[in-house]
């Protein structure tokens, strides 16, 4: 009786030990992505990105380096006929915690080439009407610019999905 008390006893405290060598890892809490290669909406090219400053719990301890490797996803739309520009939206899915645990993240940055709709409706509809009837409306097949991420470009809205308990 005494054996199976003293190994339950001994148990109970060795998890209590695990959790507090763990630190916590809250959701919500905030980190700034930098995007280091470019990329634009034509090419099929996936940037690399890395977490930029220290990420620390309410604690002050470091929970996610910097320099860490951030994976993305992209999804493109080339630019289109009648002016339409190409799109990128840049999503960013993961990184790792210190302890090399897979952190969930949420964010986002989408930006769009330069609009051309105006010219292209306008010379396509207005010299189709007025003085080249089959000609003119060719205009109406000129694209937009396509959509370009830099290089060093910042995501400062990038929040962790989910609680975590990171080892020490």
């Amino acid at each position: 009786m005494f054996k199976k008390v003293f190994i339950t006893l001994l148990a109970l405290l060795t998890l209590n030990l695990t959790v507090f060598a763990s630190t916590p890892l809250d959701r919500g809490t905030t980190l700034i992505v930098r995007i280091l290669s470019s990329t634009n909406s034509k090419s099929g090219t996936t940037p690399t990105a890395m977490v930029e400053e220290d990420v620390r719990n309410k604690n002050g301890t470091v929970v996610i380096k910097k320099g860490t490797l951030v994976e993305l996803q992209v999804n493109r739309e080339k630019a289109k006929g009648c002016g339409r520009p190409g799109t990128l939206f840049v999503n960013c899915i993961s990184t790792r915690a210190v302890d090399n645990q897979y952190i969930v993240l949420n964010g986002e940055l989408k930006t769009e080439g330069n609009d051309k709709r105006g010219l292209a409706i306008g010379l396509g509809v207005g010299l189709g009407v007025t003085f080249l009837p089959f000609v003119g409306f060719a205009f109406l097949a000129i694209k937009g610019e396509q959509a370009t991420i830099q290089p060093n470009t910042l995501i400062s809205n990038v929040f962790v999905m989910n609680d975590y308990l990171i080892e020490e």
